[in-house]
């Protein structure tokens, strides 16, 4: 830790001091400090403790220390990447409790990044917690969402990532006023979503089919089976039950936390049924290993890079994003007629409403009771 500061170096006026210039992080400003040297009756003795205060105190700044620390303000002088790679800490033993998703935790070692190299380009790599106010955060966040063009969605993601990390060191106490609680969440447009066209799906398909038939059996899980991309992998080969045409998705895997099955659909099980050959029950379905089933899993980033290598070579429109094969499923098993609530199943939503969502335009209808009602507004 290094600290601007000018050398102490000994005064001997009427009081003899040891006199020194160093920040003070509460200013950030160089501010003098003086220490007196006690009177002994030897002047030669004198100067030799004041030598020795001199190279201590020299000693001290060279190696980080500040005169404007005191016990009661001391974690304010803790360095903000200090406190977020303590706070990275705390959540990778709470991912292996499965108390966090590995996802939350790496997406959260993303934004520490793009903070520590804010920080950088605004030439404060080492700033204090003290000096970690709203106007910075206020700045931060403007940058992330004006500066570098991002959505809403993102600026809000940002904002409740340092929400979460301010709250923490509010209650770690490194920090007493949360910086944050002036700002507030912005108006996110409705997701969009992507229907995969049968042309450009049947591009997908054949390319994988082509290229890598363990991606293409991952690809169909996911456009028939609606299960989403982190959940694939962790789905284990047990998990997969042919004989009874369900894949069951454990509470601890899933993201709503509950046990569902959902059901194989016949064109799936010959394509399952190769994908499994040769493994053992407690092998990743779809594994680090190429996504054949294997013993080390895969990283759901490896997924999404492998798609937008496709989306590059086929040519597809950027809008089809990988989400967009779980998002046409079940648009298609709405045309195809299967009933709300069957489709809700299937797709483990909450609630009935989030399925409806996905209802096309073309599936809209008018409610009988109210249309045939015959309500006239005069006589």
């Amino acid at each position: 830790m290094f600290i601007d500061f000018v050398p102490a170096e000994l005064r001997e006026n009427k009081t003899w001091e040891i006199v020194y210039y160093c920040k003070n992080p509460f200013t950030n400003k160089l501010q003098i400090k003086r220490n007196r040297v006690r009177p002994l009756k030897s002047i030669v003795e004198r100067r030799k403790l004041a030598k020795r205060m001199v190279t201590t105190i020299n000693n001290k700044l060279q190696h980080g220390w500040t005169p404007w620390i005191t016990e009661k303000n001391a974690k304010s002088f803790f360095k903000l990447r200090q406190v977020m790679d303590e706070y990275l800490v705390k959540m990778d033993k709470e991912v292996k409790k499965k108390q966090k998703s590995y996802d939350t935790y790496r997406t959260y070692k993303s934004y520490v990044r793009n903070i520590n190299q804010y920080l950088i380009s605004i030439g404060k790599p080492e700033l204090f917690i003290i000096n970690f106010d709203s106007e910075l955060v206020t700045d931060f966040i403007d940058y992330i969402y004006y500066d570098k063009n991002n959505s809403a969605r993102t600026r809000n993601n940002y904002l409740g990532f340092l929400k979460n990390l301010t709250s923490y060191m509010v209650e770690r106490k490194f920090i007493k006023l949360d910086p944050c609680q002036h700002l507030k969440s912005i108006s996110v447009e409705p997701k969009k979503r992507a229907y995969i066209q049968e042309n450009y799906r049947n591009t997908i398909f054949e390319y994988f089919d082509n290229n890598n038939k363990n991606f293409y059996t991952l690809c169909m899980s996911c456009y028939y089976c609606l299960i989403r991309r982190t959940e694939l992998t962790k789905l284990r080969v047990g998990d997969v039950m042919l004989i009874n045409n369900v894949i069951y998705i454990e509470s601890s895997i899933a993201k709503n936390k509950k046990s569902k099955p959902v059901t194989i659909p016949d064109i799936l099980i010959p394509h399952l049924a190769r994908h499994l050959s040769g493994s053992n029950n407690s092998q990743y379905l779809f594994s680090a290993n190429n996504f054949a089933p294997g013993d080390i899993p895969l990283s759901p980033k490896k997924i999404s890079d492998v798609w937008s290598k496709m989306r590059k070579e086929t040519k597809l429109p950027s809008s089809i994003q990988w989400y967009s094969l779980k998002d046409s499923g079940i648009t298609d098993l709405l045309l195809n007629g299967v009933e709300l609530l069957r489709v809700r199943d299937q797709a483990r939503h909450h609630s009935i409403s989030q399925t409806e969502d996905y209802i096309p335009k073309e599936l809209l209808r008018a409610d009988k009771k109210i249309k045939n009602l015959g309500l006239k507004f005069n006589n």
